[in-house]
């Protein structure tokens, strides 16, 4: 298990690294602006649609579906959901690409002041065409990770994304060679060069991504014969487990609407919110979902056979890593939010101004990053049982929290507020779904968390203290002094925590060679 999680955490941490860099590539080049905001709403189209009419019944159901096949050595079933979802994958990919006006007018209802509506949205529809290819790919991609996480093949599943960003990165690294000067909107239909790089950076990372895979499934001697068949019990199976999940899909969707529109699209604020949540989720990715990742085929094993003390073991294990990695993280980001920034992204066209932005939306969602990583873990309990139904609810909960706190903190703090509104509504949600996880399944083991929660958070302290103290002390006169700022700041705080954390004999750090359990017994070794 630890070596499967090792696998995960290091391709998770190359692909966000890799992420991040295609982030500031991307800011550097393009800046923030019309444009930039433009790109975000197109691209994001592909993501949206792909969640809601494929993406949330996938993501529910494959992996729990797919373990139960392997183990049943049901070839027949697995080959049935695999062709029918692709056969849905490029019926919805043509469809949304007929309707790109509307899809991309979802995310420009009410544009700034500042910008031409007609041409922002003609612009925006122009590039969604090309994106919302990428709604096929995605699936593709989520159904080649599922079959390989399902049979423990981690490598290829969390190392695509780099590949990914490579692409990405390569095609946008031409484009100061084929013009100069701050892209603008008019750019987009006046330089076909301009256009086709622009958009195959995004779409053909997403492509490359997906195909990928094949090789790696192939490998994995895993054998497939295309047999779409819509009335096949597997099939059924799968679009029951999700009936619920697309009504959570719906609510998220909603919510994304809501929010890009209150960032006023066209002002630069829409690309602030994107590229502050692309750096937000880098400690998400790398700390939470390598857990998550390897943690659920054992919660399912668990469910199927029963055993719900070790269920309870598992779940509680995974909290006390995900508040362990978190909790600090969260801190730390908070304090350094605009050296982040600033020494990342603040080059050619990405000026102070637009660091500050999103330096404060970051410090925003940072707020709520143990919250948002506990949440998305204890779905995945939910899931395990085969419960979609409860979830759903709670999203809707979550989503409707989130609309508020933005509606009542935008106007006042703008960006900030719309990450502050994500952070508080993922904190309040994560103890709604611990509890309600617990009262369901008893997922809980509570006096473990217990204990965990002051320690954790003594260290936490500490080290934000310690962080606090050099980011006022250090006062770097360059980018490059900033970059080195926040290194030793990262250093120092790491320093201080992991001492921190050995003083207060919190298992999990005295004993790193058993971080994940084998088996029911060991887990227990955590659980103090």
């Amino acid at each position: 298990m630890f070596k499967d999680t090792l696998v995960v955490a290091i391709g998770t941490a190359m692909s966000r690294l890799t992420g991040l860099l295609r982030v500031v590539v991307f800011g550097v080049i393009i800046g923030q602006t019309a444009l930039a905001d433009a790109f975000d709403g197109a691209n994001n189209s592909p993501n949206s649609i792909y969640e809601l009419l494929v993406g949330g019944l996938l993501a529910a159901s494959l992996v729990p579906l797919f373990t139960r096949f392997a183990e049943d050595d049901d070839e027949e079933a697995t080959q049935a959901v695999v062709s029918t979802s692709l056969v849905v994958l490029a019926i919805a990919t043509l469809a949304a690409i007929a309707a790109a006006p509307l899809i991309f007018r979802l995310f420009s209802l009410h544009p700034s002041p500042l910008v031409d509506a007609d041409l922002f949205r003609h612009v925006g529809t122009v590039m969604s065409r090309i994106f919302l290819v990428q709604i096929f790919f995605y699936g593709l991609t989520a159904i080649g990770s599922a079959l390989l996480n399902s049979r423990r093949h981690f490598f290829a599943a969390a190392w695509a994304p780099v590949l990914s960003n490579v692409v990405t990165i390569t095609l946008l690294l031409v484009i100061p060679f084929t013009r100069n000067g701050t892209p603008q909107l008019e750019d987009v239909l006046q330089d076909h060069t301009f256009f086709l790089l622009l958009t195959l950076s995004a779409t053909g990372g997403i492509v490359a991504m997906g195909l990928v895979l094949i090789p790696a499934l192939k490998r994995a001697e895993i054998p497939f014969t295309f047999k779409a068949n819509f009335t096949h019990p597997a099939v059924r199976t799968m679009v029951k487990l999700s009936s619920w999940t697309f009504g959570y899909v719906v609510t998220n969707q909603i919510s994304l609407v809501v929010i890009k529109n209150l960032a006023e699209p066209g002002s630069g604020n829409q690309d602030a919110y994107s590229k502050a949540f692309t750096f937000f989720m880098l400690p998400h990715g790398l700390l939470a979902i390598s857990i998550a990742t390897t943690f659920v085929p054992e919660l399912v094993r668990r469910v199927r056979a029963g055993d719900a003390p070790g269920f309870a073991n598992w779940t509680t294990s995974g909290i006390r890593w995900i508040s362990i990695l978190t909790i600090p993280s969260s801190i730390a980001i908070v304090i350094l939010a605009q050296p982040i920034i600033s020494s990342l992204l603040e080059h050619g066209h990405f000026n102070s101004a637009a660091a500050h932005n999103t330096a404060r939306a970051l410090a925003g969602f940072s707020v709520g990053l143990f919250g948002f990583s506990v949440y998305i873990f204890c779905l995945r309990g939910f899931y395990a049982h085969e419960d979609t139904r409860t979830p759903f609810y709670i999203n809707v909960f979550e989503n409707g929290l989130n609309i508020v706190l933005a509606l009542l903190l935008v106007k006042r703090h703008g960006v900030l507020g719309l990450g502050l509104a994500f952070g508080i509504a993922y904190m309040v949600s994560a103890l709604v779904v611990v509890w309600i996880l617990h009262r369901k399944y008893q997922a809980i083991v509570w006096p473990s968390l217990g204990s965990l929660a002051w320690r954790v958070t003594l260290a936490s302290t500490l080290m934000g203290v310690v962080l606090l103290g050099m980011h006022h002390v250090i006062q770097p006169l360059s980018v490059v002094a900033e970059l080195a700022k926040v290194f030793l700041c990262i250093v120092a705080g790491l320093l201080v925590y992991i001492v921190s954390l050995f003083v207060l004999q919190i298992p999990e750090v005295r004993h790193v060679s058993g971080l994940l359990p084998r088996r029911n017994t060991d887990i227990e070794t955590t659980l103090q």
